[in-house]
């Protein structure tokens, strides 16, 4: 019977995977400032739980506000919530270098090395919260980052060395360690909090980072101005980016919850590896897709990259397997 914590996990993996479809099928309307990208898949979640918890939640985050001295239980303490504040600001800052390393970056470098998150989580786990599995669990583990690294893997690329330099790879590292960070925080704070409640402090936390942000972006205020005559030109690629992000934003409110929720019954250490069947899933979709509607997505699938691919895929789901059947 499979765990609930890794039902959840894997329906995070779900929607990260059409997160990352949806970005494909509609690539041609790119934005390419990090801060602008940052705030239109941000302010969408962090404003549908602000809303909920207010909606759902009032009575424990008014308690929890006006007397944090005297709240406990699904009000949590004055330290609890400084934390999910905290926390909402490091979700932020770590999309911001996510997309700062997905503009400026070698991608197909970029995206696998985001798979260390795994790794880093596994170590903050054992430090934070005394995680500890069975040799099996981590056997598991190890193929699944493996499996994400060779899926990710792009044969045109260059050369592993040429693309090691630290626009690429370092900025890559910060943004795992800080999602790790963010994850780990999460699961510390499920014991304070109720799902919602939760997600409610941390989003606030967030949106008044990216509120403070926001006047940076590019077009903004303060930053480079965007150029008039694109927008005469191509009102519709300005219309359509934006659009895709909100959605994106929407989809990863399901997926932040899914995976909270997960984060409630089981470890962090591994619900954060089983989401990386994100990478599998994006894969067969992506092929399905082309092979059944390329008018929506077309992209070329040559004998290699298909042997690749397939190769690591069976690696992510043997990884699965063990995690799920090593923990008890």
């Amino acid at each position: 019977m499979i765990s609930v914590w890794f039902g959840y996990a894997l329906l995070t993996a779900v929607v990260y995977a059409a997160i990352a479809l949806l970005a494909k099928v509609v690539s041609g309307a790119s934005i390419d400032d990090p801060l602008t990208l940052a705030v239109y898949s941000c302010v969408p979640f962090y404003t549908v739980y602000i809303v909920a918890g207010v909606v759902l939640e009032w009575p424990a985050i008014s308690e929890a506000s006006f007397m944090p001295g005297g709240a406990s239980g699904a009000g949590g303490e004055a330290e609890a919530i400084t934390l999910a504040l905290a926390f909402g600001v490091i979700s932020t800052a770590a999309y911001g270098v996510y997309y700062w390393g997905l503009v400026n970056g070698d991608v197909s470098r970029f995206v696998p090395t985001l798979s260390l998150e795994t790794v880093f989580v596994l170590g903050l786990g054992f430090l934070v919260l005394g995680e500890a599995f069975p040799a099996g669990v981590y056997v598991g583990v190890g193929l699944v980052v493996l499996g994400a690294l060779t899926i990710s893997y792009e044969r045109e690329s260059g050369s592993l060395r040429s693309s090691l330099r630290f626009s690429t790879v370092g900025v890559a590292v910060i943004a795992a360690f800080a999602f790790a960070v963010f994850n780990t925080g999460m699961k510390v704070l499920t014991d304070s909090f109720g799902t919602v409640e939760l997600l409610f402090w941390i989003s606030l936390g967030g949106l008044l980072s990216v509120l403070a942000i926001a006047p940076f972006r590019a077009g903004a205020r303060f930053g480079a101005a965007l150029d008039p005559l694109q927008a005469i030109q191509h009102p519709d690629q300005l219309a359509t980016g934006p659009r895709l992000l909100l959605v994106g934003g929407l989809l990863n409110a399901i997926g932040l919850f899914t995976f909270i929720r997960a984060l409630e019954f089981g470890p962090v250490s591994l619900a954060t590896a089983v989401t990386k069947l994100d990478v599998l899933l994006v894969f067969v979709g992506a092929l399905s897709l082309s092979k059944l509607v390329p008018a929506v997505l077309e992209e070329e699938f040559d004998p290699f990259t298909l042997v690749q691919k397939g190769t690591a895929s069976m690696l992510v789901v043997a990884g699965c397997v063990l995690i799920q059947v090593g923990y008890v």
